[in-house]
Formats: structure tokens, C-alpha cells, sequence
């Protein structure tokens, strides 16, 4: 797992060097995972372009998201791949008026159960699986990086068979990032609201074990054969394309 060091993207990693159950190590330069590129600069862009074979971005927000923040992905393809297609509550990040943040493992339990977001899981989770890993590497990316873009990524560690420990790990390394800016955000909104929604604000920035705990339980046994119904071959050949 490697952090990508940007000055203009934030919680940025290439999912290279983590090791699944049989000792296989995902490929450098193939899976990269982000928070938004909004703010992406020309200079990072052509780091990841030239340096990490990136060619292609799935944005996983909604359309609402993407109109209010548009990725600038300068020369890199772009696809909008929508994990929830309209304004979810503690998910999603659409202006809104700041109010108490819903309940985070309910919403993840929600967000792996309800029949859009699966059909939505198995178009994305199709795509990566289907791209040419030895011509170039993939982004994909929801707002803060967190919550969509750290379901997928858990989705996309379980098809190469990365045990949960690892799959944890990577879970919780956005608080490197997102830690220092939920504590900027409870700091504003106490000050303007009651100190029990801003601890809410705080739960919604962070990533928390029990949320990605309540995902897994939600998900059942064998989510990506069973729920997702993705071929076995497809993961067999996915597999093979980025372990070795």
C-alpha cells in the first residue's frame, strides 16, 4: 500500500504491495483509489499520467456532486460510475444546511443491502475488473475518499483475496488525512450548533472500524458470487491480470 504524496489531491494511495491469502502481491501502478480531484492541479495530473500510467477516473459521486465540484482530470479519460445516484445523508456531499449527521453503520449497513447501490457495485466492480491493467493504471474516487470510494476499494481487495485485516488497514488510513479535517469541522459547527451535532460532523469525516464492520455484516458471506453475482472467471481473470 502506498501513500501518493500530492500537494493538490488528498488521500491518495496506489494499492500496490498489499498481499492476499496465498502470499499473491497486487501490482504497482494499476489500482489507485482518492478523495475528489476538484481542486487537481496540472502538475500532479501529469505526475499520475506519466508516473502511475493513469489514464482513466471513475468518479463515484452524484451527478448533483459532480455538478457542484467537477473533477479536473486534464488529459486522463473520465467515466462517471454513481455508487448512490441521490443525496444520502452522512454519504454523499452535496451543499446542504448543516444539521445532526444520521447514524454512520446504519447508513453503511444500508448502502451495501439496498438493490440500486448493489446493481451500482456490480457495474463498477465489472468495469476495474474488465480494464487493461498492462496499458494503464485506474482512479477511482468519491468526495472525501472515505465512505463509496472505500466500499469499492474493500470490494475490490475481497475479489483478489485480501483477508479483512488487510482490507481494515487500508480502511483506516484515511484518517491520515481525514482526522486533522473533522476535527476543523467540529470545531465550526460547534460553534455555531449544539456540541452533540458536531460530534455527529466529526463520525461523518472519520473512518471508523464499526462502520466498516457493519458493511461486512450487512455484505453476508461471498457478497461479490452471491449478491453481486460477478462471474467466476472474471475474477479469476482479474486476478490474474494484477497479482503476481
Amino acid at each position: 500500500m502506498g501513500i501518493i504524496r500530492l500537494d493538490s489531491i488528498r488521500n491518495i494511495r496506489d494499492l500496490g504491495g498489499i498481499t492476499n491469502r496465498e502470499g499473491k502481491t497486487i501490482k504497482d501502478k494499476c489500482l489507485i483509489r482518492s478523495a475528489q480531484l476538484s481542486f487537481a492541479d496540472d502538475s500532479d495530473l501529469d505526475l499520475l499520467y506519466d508516473g502511475y500510467r493513469l489514464r482513466e477516473i471513475i468518479d463515484l459521486r452524484t451527478h448533483e456532486e459532480i455538478e457542484e465540484a467537477p473533477d479536473n482530470c486534464g488529459k486522463i479519460g473520465y467515466i462517471s460510475l454513481p455508487v448512490i445516484t441521490s443525496f444520502m445523508d452522512g454519504i454523499t456531499h452535496e451543499e446542504r444546511e448543516a444539521h445532526q449527521m444520521p447514524d454512520m453503520m446504519r447508513l453503511y449497513e444500508d448502502m451495501m443491502k439496498k438493490e440500486e447501490q448493489i446493481d451500482n457495485f456490480r457495474r463498477i466492480m465489472e468495469h476495474i475488473m474488465d480494464n487493461d491493467f498492462e496499458e494503464k493504471a485506474l482512479l477511482w474516487h468519491c468526495s472525501e475518499g472515505k465512505d463509496r470510494c472505500g466500499m469499492v476499494t474493500a470490494l475490490v481487495l475481497l475479489a483478489l483475496d485480501v483477508e479483512y485485516e488487510k482490507i481494515k488497514e487500508d480502511y483506516l488510513e484515511t484518517n491520515t488525512t481525514n482526522i486533522p479535517r473533522a476535527k476543523q469541522f467540529y470545531e465550526q459547527i460547534r460553534k455555531e450548533m449544539d456540541e452533540e451535532t458536531a460530534k455527529s460532523y466529526y463520525q461523518a469525516f472519520i473512518a471508523d472500524e464499526r462502520y466498516l464492520e457493519a458493511a461486512f455484516r450487512s455484505m453476508g458471506e461471498n457478497y461479490i458470487n452471491n449478491v453481486l453475482k460477478i462471474d467466476k472467471e472474471k475474477i479469476k481473470a482479474f486476478r490474474k491480470k494484477v497479482l503476481i
